[in-house]
């Protein structure tokens, strides 16, 4: 019980000083042994040893995110006073639908048109996103409408991030104009 209690007041003070490194990092680390020995591997050779480590990495995040959030619920109250509670709970919940409806758009629309094994290339794991960006023009040869709406959602995601950063810049900017007259 007294390691237990050391843990999670380690995971406390690491989240309350805002910069949450070992938190994160303690979400990565259960993952490794389930990475390197299972990940790639049949099933069958390693069912215990692969569900004993998906398990505990599983355990593990869900302990370590739990504790994130006790803690950023202060920040989240915070938000709810300046927009309201309405508009705030509107943002996560629609923030959590767009990137759901995005994942299971992009997994049907690809295995609607076979992609990417039907296009000469193929990544199975993780880091797929970059390598499908960068054959993602591909798509534009056969022109249905399959392949174009998953050309559209392959880039969703780097344009709304890349359009929010140019906002926050040219906000920035004009606050900083706009103080200096």
């Amino acid at each position: 019980m007294r390691l237990f209690r050391w843990i999670v007041n380690l995971v406390d003070r690491d989240v309350a000083a805002n910069s949450r490194p070992i938190s994160l990092a303690g979400m990565i680390v259960p993952f490794l042994p389930f990475m390197l020995f299972v990940d790639g591997a049949p099933m069958d050779n390693y069912p215990r040893l692969g569900a004993l480590a998906l398990a505990m990495s599983i355990g593990w995040g869900l302990f370590v995110m739990w504790r994130l959030l006790r803690h950023v619920t202060g920040e989240l109250g915070q938000h709810r006073k300046a927009l309201g509670t309405a508009r705030t709970w509107a943002m996560v919940i629609g923030t959590i639908l767009f990137i759901l409806l995005w994942a299971a758009s992009e997994v049907w629309l690809s295995n609607r048109i076979g992609w990417p094994e039907s296009y000469g290339f193929a990544c199975h794991g993780r880091g797929c996103l970059l390598q499908d960006l960068y054959h993602s023009p591909l798509l534009l040869n056969g022109g249905n409408a399959y392949e174009l709406g998953l050309f559209a959602i392959l880039w969703a995601l780097p344009g709304c991030i890349g359009a929010a950063i140019i906002y926050a810049l040219l906000k920035r900017h004009r606050s900083n104009a706009i103080r200096k007259d």
